[in-house]
């Protein structure tokens, strides 16, 4: 049967039939989308935030992806608390991010749990009820995807699991939880409409975000003495910095022109975004060339 065609956020989305008759009244608390690259993992991620949006209750919509992300820039994850939206340029009280400092979970583990654990305890103080946490494709063992995917699911204990597989390529993450019964797993296939993107669509997709997303930049000079740096204070030209408040958010990212060590500043360059509530600095490990904005590692 050819699957439905419906427009979310402007876009055209391929529905299979089996995503129509889920039980959507049944979710409540974190329900987690788990699937491998090119599965169509975020696009029923989306597709699930609004038909729960529908229902008038509290519905938070994680994007966890800080290599692809649609809703954020690049390194960063971000929670959207109001209604359902594409735009990078949503309002604050909308949308909190919190920064990984990388584009790929591998080698950032740590940094991944950690962001996540932020925007879901942001998620408990919103009053969300339901949030939906669209989680990266990383699944394979050799690059941690088994371990990571693992922790994700026993540190924050999702009511349910979508599970968007082709045949058994997560049985090796969710084997152990179906046979204890500890978690609830929906099992779905992917939409029929899927395709592979290549290395060169998804760095050109993070070319077009980050170049939204500084759309409008300023420099700022920042003494970091005043400041608390993580993890510590080395700051590289073109660097990528995220400038964080007292929950560890992000209120912005800046990308690093100059360096003036002995007076223990730096200069920035940031998006239009109020500063007052700046109390530290978080380094990461990308660089971003504030032209062309390729990113590069460090």
């Amino acid at each position: 049967m050819q699957p439905k065609i419906r427009m979310v956020e402007d876009r055209a989305l391929d529905i299979p039939e089996r995503w129509e008759t889920l039980d959507f009244q049944a979710l409540k608390g974190l329900v987690m989308v788990l699937g491998g690259p090119d599965v169509g993992k975020s696009t029923f991620a989306h597709y699930l935030w609004h038909k729960l949006a529908g229902r008038g209750q509290g519905v938070g919509f994680l994007d966890g992806d800080p290599g692809q992300s649609k809703l954020g820039p690049p390194t960063t994850m971000t929670l959207v608390t109001g209604k359902p939206t594409a735009s990078l340029k949503a309002e604050a009280r909308q949308v909190r991010r919190a920064f990984v400092g990388s584009v790929s979970p591998s080698g950032h583990m740590l940094q991944m749990l950690l962001a996540c654990s932020k925007l879901i305890k942001a998620a408990k103080r919103a009053g969300i009820q339901t949030l939906v946490y669209d989680t990266t494709g990383l699944i394979h063992r050799e690059q941690g995807g088994l371990l990571l995917k693992q922790t994700k699911i026993e540190l924050f204990a999702p009511s349910t699991i979508f599970a968007i597989q082709r045949g058994v390529e997560l049985e090796h993450i969710l084997a152990p939880f179906r046979r204890s019964k500890r978690f609830r797993v929906i099992d779905l296939k992917p939409s029929l409409a899927t395709r592979e993107r290549n290395t060169y669509e998804r760095r050109a997709h993070r070319r077009t975000q980050f170049a939204k997303y500084f759309e409008g930049a300023r420099s700022v000079v920042l003494d970091w003495s005043t400041l608390g740096v993580l993890p510590r204070p080395y700051f590289t030209r073109t660097g990528l910095v995220a400038l964080e408040d007292s929950f560890g958010l992000t209120l912005a990212l800046g990308i690093t022109t100059e360096v003036f060590p002995k007076d223990r500043q730096v200069s920035l360059l940031v998006p239009p975004v109020p500063l007052d509530k700046l109390v530290a600095l978080r380094v990461g490990d990308m660089g971003l060339d504030p032209q062309s904005f390729e990113d590069h590692r460090l």
